[in-house]
């Protein structure tokens, strides 16, 4: 059976679904409505959504099919009428199915359940609350050789054997010495050998006098920043409106200049339209990947892997404005301490000092401002929500989906990471992004030396102009 390509849409009463099957006899259709499953079956179309709230089919429901474009229309109605269905949008949960649990090849000590569906308590349960989250609390894990006898690495630990023959590959991007044989120490201990060999005090000093072309990087204004200013204004206007809205309950409808003050509501028009929504490339990439709920054994830590991937990301993002490079694929892997050195961190404080020191070791511009606003780009990209996560972790997924070499890291890292981000924690996001916004990095944590290095630029600078020195 072929899963087709699909939308869906409401609005206050009904639930609008749009199938895209081309070249068939509508007339064969069968469709199931039951409680939140919803089922279309057309040979050789077999799509089974399970919905965030239940629906029914009734004298208000209706099925057309565009024979020119192919596309059958179906609206059934909300069993609950204003009823806000969540997530309609991430389309990987929609292909959830109630009651189905599949195992999922894993280690032993990390058990992971493939779900077409999970109940509202089984996520609850799986979720630990914000509040239990120590972002600078470091957690002692046991060492790999006393829970297994083989090496495992990746997303929530769980893969092995994809670096059997790293060593006859062109792989620039991993920096850890047999990765088949390694251990969590061993690989932070290759990471830190590899920064420090890799830090060029010259090229430093370099980027820290001539910043021309920096200057200009940090000015970019993002689209992640854009959707934000977005959102501001949104929020703004309605605040406007809300208070007209209050003042007309007291003043008579007859006064005209009152009524001309809600002409604010076509300022929330302007602003009405998102610049994140998912793409039909986006789209078709969800639809394709599995929906599985992971039983992890390290839940602070795969949101510490995260931010270390979203700076990487946003990095390559703002030094090329937007539009991806063949070094991109290069860039976000050799910058992400997970990728390049399949990492797994216990504190926020150790995830950025790694993104700094990579941020600063390896890429074409090596600006500790540029680090700074790096880390605000990622504070926006958590402030925005999964949404806008998802979208940027999907942009990494097909660059990296597409590469000879780089592939593996999509099978181990970002295929996971689409997947999982989609039932996050709002709430953990959310206080995440608070703690990255007030976060404070001392240049002396990352063992360099950088403010020595800066003096002598400054006195360099100097010496080369006197007049300067008046």
């Amino acid at each position: 059976m072929i899963t087709p390509a699909f939308t869906v849409e409401q609005d206050h009463s009904s639930v609008t679904i749009k199938i895209n099957t081309p070249h068939v006899r509508a007339q064969d259709v069968d469709l199931f409505v039951e409680g939140s499953e919803f089922k279309f079956y057309l040979k050789p179309y077999f799509l089974r959504l399970q919905l965030p709230g239940n629906i029914i089919e009734d004298e208000k429901s209706t099925a057309n099919y565009d024979i020119a474009t192919g596309i059958f229309t179906i609206m059934v109605t909300k069993e609950t009428a204003g009823e806000h269905f969540e997530d309609l949008d991430l389309l990987t949960k929609l292909l959830a199915r109630r009651g189905e649990v599949k195992p999922v090849k894993s280690t032993p000590k990390k058990p992971l359940i493939e779900v077409i569906s999970s109940t509202t308590e089984m996520q609850e349960d799986k979720i630990m609350d914000a509040a239990e989250f120590d972002w600078q609390l470091p957690q002692e894990l046991p060492t790999e050789e006393l829970l297994t006898s083989t090496t495992t690495y990746g997303f929530n630990s769980q893969y092995n054997h994809y670096f059997t023959h790293v060593d006859e590959t062109a792989n620039e991007i991993n920096c850890v010495q047999s990765p088949e044989k390694s251990t969590a120490e061993s690989r932070r201990e290759d990471r830190v050998n590899e920064e420090n060999a890799k830090f060029d005090e010259d090229y430093y000093v370099n980027d820290f006098v001539n910043t021309e072309e920096i200057d200009d990087i940090i000015k970019y204004k993002s689209i992640w920043w854009k959707e934000l200013k977005r959102i501001q204004k949104k929020a703004a206007a309605e605040e406007k409106q809300s208070k007209v809205q209050l003042i007309q309950e007291v003043v008579p409808e007859s006064n005209s200049d009152i009524a001309d003050l809600t002409m604010g509501n076509l300022e929330i028009n302007d602003y009405s339209q998102s610049l994140i929504e998912f793409t039909e490339k986006e789209n078709s990439i969800m639809r394709t990947m599995p929906n599985r709920e992971y039983l992890l054994s390290n839940e602070k830590s795969i949101y510490l892997g995260l931010i270390d991937i979203l700076f990487a990301y946003s990095y390559n993002h703002r030094q090329t404005e937007g539009e991806d490079t063949v070094e991109s694929v290069w860039t976000i892997g050799k910058l992400s301490p997970s990728i390049a050195g399949l990492e797994k961190f216990s504190t926020l404080q150790e995830t950025l000092i790694s993104c700094y020191r990579r941020a600063l070791a390896f890429p074409l511009y090596r600006n500790y401002k540029l680090c700074d606003k790096i880390l605000q780009d990622v504070y926006i990209l958590l402030k925005l929500g999964k949404r806008a996560i998802l979208k940027a972790l999907l942009e990494i997924k097909d660059m990296f989906d597409h590469h000879d070499i780089y592939y593996i890291y999509s099978k181990i890292w970002l295929d996971d990471y689409c997947i999982w981000i989609q039932q996050s924690s709002d709430n953990v996001l959310k206080t995440l992004a608070r703690e990255l916004h007030h976060f404070q990095l001392s240049k002396t944590l990352l063992d360099w030396d950088l403010e020595d290095l800066e003096e002598i630029a400054r006195v360099m600078t100097q010496n080369a102009d006197p007049q300067q020195e008046e």
